[in-house]
């Protein structure tokens, strides 16, 4: 793969970062100058890390709920 190619091809993986994170339009990210892309890459990175940081939350909230597992209540019956 050539210099320009792998160039290409980071460039694109930027922008479906941005696209997917941010949910800005490809074709904006596409006119966006390179501080601008860099900060909203940044941002990306920071929602990213934000949204990571909620799953394990969550996750271990479940898990959590699932060991605190209530016994069944006695059946009651009558005399």
């Amino acid at each position: 793969m050539s210099e320009e190619n792998k160039e290409q091809l980071e460039r694109q993986e930027g922008n479906w970062k941005i696209m997917s994170v941010l949910q800005i339009p490809w074709h904006h990210i596409d006119k966006l100058d390179k501080e601008d892309r860099l900060f909203l890459l940044n941002k990306a990175d920071e929602v990213e890390g934000y949204l990571r940081q909620q799953h394990e939350e969550q996750m271990k909230q479940q898990q959590d709920n699932q060991t605190q597992i209530i016994p069944p209540s006695p059946i009651i019956t009558p005399n």
